[in-house]
């Protein structure tokens, strides 16, 4: 592969979605709802108003001669990071480093939160392993129903809570920011038409409760773990750490997510060209640098 092979092939990750669509102020293209309100002065019987003349005008052009497209600070962070690691297989530290104990949870519970999910709905939930993709998008689905992950019915994604008020957090606020188009991304490099993220609560792994455990003795400048003010605080933090008191369908919430239409799935494809477009020349400039 050449050095700017890797560029022509950019695919975004289906987590980077909601990142490469968002758009730099002032640059976003006109709207569905704009061309719909297009139609509807245009299908008006009674004069326009003046104020609705400007509108007309206003949104005519930015049908006719739309803004060009900038990536907002968000797109050109996700692929700074891409650019780093195609380059010089670097990844950003700080962004790593953050929430290390809810990955760390997440990683060593897996099995666990797929075994919940399965007795929750009375099928078996398989794992994926490998990364899979289409010509413009990339992901990791984590579990599926199906013959094979091309060949899913079901793409379910599941997000492990680290504690049980982080879990009824989940079912009051819904999805995160971004979690509906990595799904929908998930959708459509699979072929599966039903999508869900399923938020669960299993317990937490005895190392990681260890850890906790001796992260607190020295929070608390205890000299010893029987230290009685240790002992008292250190009941309330393992009682919160452990969860099968609690019924299974109780720590299951999942929330369906509808697939790309056609239309988003050619804005998201066309959006990854741009950014292959955006790479390229970042990658002139960069070299026109160091050169």
């Amino acid at each position: 592969m050449t050095e700017t092979n890797w560029i022509e092939n950019f695919k975004c990750r289906c987590s980077g979605i909601k990142k490469i669509m968002s758009t730099k102020q002032g640059c976003v293209p006109i709207s569905e709802v704009g061309l719909k309100r297009i139609a509807e002065l245009e299908a008006r019987t009674k004069p326009m108003t003046d104020a609705m003349k400007l509108e007309y005008a206003e949104l005519v052009t930015k049908r006719d001669k739309p803004p060009t497209w900038e990536p907002s600070d968000t797109c050109i962070e996700y692929l700074m990071e891409v650019f780093a690691w195609e380059t010089q297989g670097m990844i950003a530290i700080n962004k790593e480093s953050m929430d290390l104990m809810q990955l760390r949870k997440g990683k060593m519970a897996e099995r666990d939160a797929v075994r919940l999910i399965s007795l929750a709905d009375g099928v078996l939930y398989l794992e994926n392993k490998d990364r899979i993709g289409n010509e413009f998008l990339s992901g990791e689905i984590d579990t599926y129903l199906g013959e094979s992950v091309l060949a899913a019915t079901n793409i379910t994604d599941i997000k492990n809570s680290f504690d049980y008020p982080t879990f009824l957090k989940k079912i009051n606020n819904g999805l995160e920011n971004g979690q509906k188009e990595q799904m929908q991304g998930y959708g459509d490099i699979s072929g599966s038409q039903e999508l869900y993220i399923a938020n669960v609560l299993v317990d937490t792994p005895d190392e990681i409760v260890e850890d906790m455990k001796w992260r607190l003795v020295k929070k608390f400048g205890a000299l010893t773990e029987e230290s009685p003010d240790f002992v008292r605080e250190w009941e309330k933090w393992e009682r919160s750490m452990k969860f099968n008191h609690i019924p299974i369908h109780q720590r299951v919430f999942k929330i369906k997510v509808e697939p790309f239409t056609e239309n988003e799935k050619i804005k998201v494809y066309d959006r990854v060209k741009q950014c292959r477009e955006w790479l390229f020349n970042f990658n002139e400039r960069y070299q026109s640098l160091i050169n």
